[in-house]
């Protein structure tokens, strides 16, 4: 009877660190829902009008200057928007937030910069470009440092996962102190647009980017059909 009552124990306990366990590897909890961010939608008559403007004022301009430049090539088309399936989007989530709870940092925003792929067939690190030429964007987690809401990668240091500002000019010149909930948590100044490859290459990027970009193929929904 006792046997029987151990051999049970054991397997709460074993269910128990299962469960514990799965907890700890999936760091990312969805938000409780509260409605729609307060001041952050906007209506399909807005979204239109910026469309529309955007469609006038930049996408001449920009298609004239690449078939300018590049007379051989096909008629450029400037690119309307970019997609993740939402899948993706939660993974990437999950990921950041993964890296930011090892490196003891807070996640304070995602900066979108807009972008452009080279007018080549392959990056200087010799990844195949996507899109060559064409217009684009990279997400980056941002964190606050030295009083600025600055991009970020992570980095290991003896072993620790350290949080490192993409520029190195961000912040004091000497500082190694970073803003987060753990006051002892060590940076390092370090660039990643403007450091040695060898800095790059030693760095986890935490930056999304290489969607389906559109045109073509596809069409939009604000009229570019």
């Amino acid at each position: 009877m006792k046997t029987k009552m151990i051999q049970r124990f054991l397997v709460l306990i074993f269910a128990n660190l299962i469960f514990i366990s799965c907890q700890e590897t999936n760091t990312h909890v969805e938000p409780q829902y509260d409605g729609p961010p307060k001041g952050k939608i906007i209506s399909v008559a807005q979204a239109q009008s910026m469309y529309e403007t955007y469609s006038e004022r930049r996408v001449p301009i920009i298609q004239k200057f690449e078939d300018s430049i590049d007379k051989q090539a096909e008629k450029f088309l400037p690119t309307r928007y970019a997609e993740y399936d939402l899948e993706t989007i939660k993974q990437y989530i999950a990921y950041i937030e993964h890296e930011a709870k090892g490196a003891k940092v807070n996640i304070k925003t995602l900066r979108f910069y807009m972008s452009t792929y080279p007018a080549s067939e392959k990056f200087p690190d010799g990844k195949i470009v996507k899109y060559p030429r064409r217009n684009s964007f990279f997400i980056v987690p941002t964190m606050a440092y030295e009083g600025n809401n600055v991009g970020f990668s992570i980095e290991n240091m003896d072993g620790k996962s350290v949080a490192v500002p993409i520029n190195k000019n961000s912040g004091k010149a000497n500082s190694i102190n970073a803003e987060s909930d753990d006051s002892s948590n060590q940076m390092n100044e370090a660039g990643f647009f403007t450091s040695s490859s060898s800095t790059v290459q030693k760095s986890t990027s935490l930056i999304i980017n290489d969607g389906q970009l559109i045109p073509p193929p596809g069409d939009d929904d604000f009229g570019n059909n």
